[in-house]
């Protein structure tokens, strides 16, 4: 079955495999680490 929302997710999934080595996604920073931080951060002050 097809739903209306596969037709997006091909696009996205292509564009994705298309430019994922020009965005050098392997080498962007851990967002989790960043967020953990700073929450730390505020539960100081």
């Amino acid at each position: 079955m097809v739903d209306e929302w596969s037709g997006l997710a091909d696009l996205l999934a292509n564009l994705i495999e298309k430019y994922a080595a020009d965005l050098d996604i392997a080498d962007m920073p851990d967002t989790k680490i960043d967020m953990e931080n700073k929450v730390e951060l505020l539960e100081k002050e």
